[in-house]
């Protein structure tokens, strides 16, 4: 992972214990912004994922602090139709104030790298289908739709899952 080398400059490295209460709270920061409120439940979901890592990278600016950070818990960690070889990308955040900067993308692609480099072969991400900015970030990062569409349980909205095989950036088929 990459250090500062001057101030201000974008730091991507990996959480820490540390991290950890910044990133549940930067997590439903940013669900209330995508929402546009507060849903109960947010972060005692998000809590437990921490104690699962495959890989967990974040993003700061090195006085200023955190802007965003991705989370993929262990293979068989998701859902029962999810390929069982797959780390699941179950959170991605951005501060709300630094979204549309690239961001989202920047952690998506070191969370990739670095899975890949662990030797898995797919990852699998689960989506809110209304979200469309995020629909774009994975469309563009060759994540493909696997599977039925299902309904969130806690939100009651429809989510799809997405997988992207690893070694070769293609995604796959159900």
């Amino acid at each position: 992972m990459q250090e500062a080398s001057s101030p201000g400059e974008l730091v991507f490295r990996y959480g820490t214990s540390q991290d950890r209460a910044a990133c549940v709270s930067m997590w439903v920061d940013a669900c209330v912004s995508r929402d546009g409120t507060a849903v109960a439940g947010v972060a005692e979901r998000a809590r437990p994922k921490f104690d699962h890592t495959e890989c967990w990278i974040v993003v700061e600016v090195a006085s200023e602090g955190l802007l965003g950070f991705v989370l993929a818990t262990r293979a068989g960690s998701g859902l029962p139709g999810d390929p069982p070889d797959a780390p699941v990308v179950g959170l991605l955040a951005v501060a709300p104030a630094a979204q549309g900067c690239g961001l989202g993308s920047g952690l998506m692609d070191a969370a990739v790298a670095e899975l890949a480099q662990q030797g898995h072969n797919h990852a699998v991400l689960h989506a809110l289908l209304d979200n469309q900015p995020a629909i774009r970030l994975y469309a563009s990062g060759g994540w493909r739709p696997f599977g039925e569409v299902y309904q969130h349980t806690l939100l009651k909205r429809p989510m799809q899952t997405f997988v992207l095989d690893l070694e070769s950036g293609r995604a796959l088929r159900p």
